[in-house]
């Protein structure tokens, strides 16, 4: 029989640890979204609710504080920067061209990659073939970014794209290492998408970020250059730091989120100056 249904895990360990210690054989299982319930043998019953009732008698249950909402003025500044760096960049560099020295040191040539030119993991996120091509990544990319980083800060948010994305293309050119060469933003936002389907909200609607993932492979994924391999691996880096970052303490200096941001800003220079050096 069940003894107690809760909604905290935590809590729920404690009970069956009293029950342990009280030598009463138990069972605790998930019964639900976010909860947990210990079943017990009948002959057990009397025992068991006297010694959980004394626990919680001494140990109240304190109500949670409702958590306060990140501002949107953050997310919403570090979407627009995402937005417009990738723009400003596509300007800068223009579109994919065989004589372009950007696209010939940057480019995520897999055979490069592997030996020894880890830059262009970097470099290659960067780059993009066409106007459409930068103005898709842009608008998706800064919309994603501001979604996570309303949950998680612009700087936590911002390391988890970046990395997201340079693991799913290192990924990527390990995996495929003959005639892989790929750039644009993509795996990055797809890496975005996979950090958002790891955190609770969207566990709890698995069919979210599937959808959003179905309609980016629908209009980036159709492309003569589009890079299928690159788009997974992007979005199962970024399913795997996401459900890291869900697991640890929320980030809530200012100061250390600012940090982040810059840093994240800081290493595509740094990758830059590497590939031209």
């Amino acid at each position: 029989m069940l003894v107690r249904v809760v909604t905290d895990f935590r809590r729920a360990m404690d009970l069956s640890l009293v029950l342990d210690q009280e030598g009463i054989a138990h069972e605790l299982r998930g019964v639900g979204e976010e909860q947990w319930a210990l079943a017990i043998d009948d002959g057990d019953a009397v025992r068991a609710e006297a010694v959980l009732a004394a626990f919680e008698l001494e140990n109240p249950l304190l109500p949670r504080a409702p958590e306060k909402p990140r501002p949107m003025a953050g997310a919403v500044a570090c979407g627009l920067v995402f937005f417009l760096a990738v723009l400003a960049i596509h300007v800068w560099t223009g579109p994919h061209s065989a004589s372009s020295e950007w696209f010939e040191r940057g480019s995520a040539d897999a055979a490069a990659i592997l030996r020894g030119e880890w830059w262009r993991s970097v470099t290659a996120l960067t780059l993009h073939g066409d106007a459409g091509h930068a103005v898709g990544n842009a608008v998706l990319g800064g919309l994603l970014l501001a979604l996570l980083a309303r949950a998680v800060g612009p700087g936590v948010a911002s390391a988890l794209v970046l990395l997201s994305g340079v693991a799913g293309t290192l990924a990527a050119a390990w995996l495929v290492r003959r005639d892989f060469v790929s750039i644009g933003a993509s795996t990055a936002v797809f890496g975005a998408l996979g950090a958002l389907a790891a955190f609770p909200q969207h566990r709890r609607r698995p069919w979210i970020p599937l959808g959003a993932g179905l309609a980016l492979l629908a209009f980036l994924g159709t492309s003569k250059r589009a890079d299928l391999a690159g788009h997974l691996c992007g979005f199962l880096a970024g399913l795997l730091l996401g459900t890291v970052a869900s697991r640890l303490p929320p980030l809530r200096n200012r100061a250390a989120q600012i940090a982040l941001s810059l840093a994240a800003a800081l290493v595509p220079v740094v990758a830059w100056v590497a590939a031209f050096h």
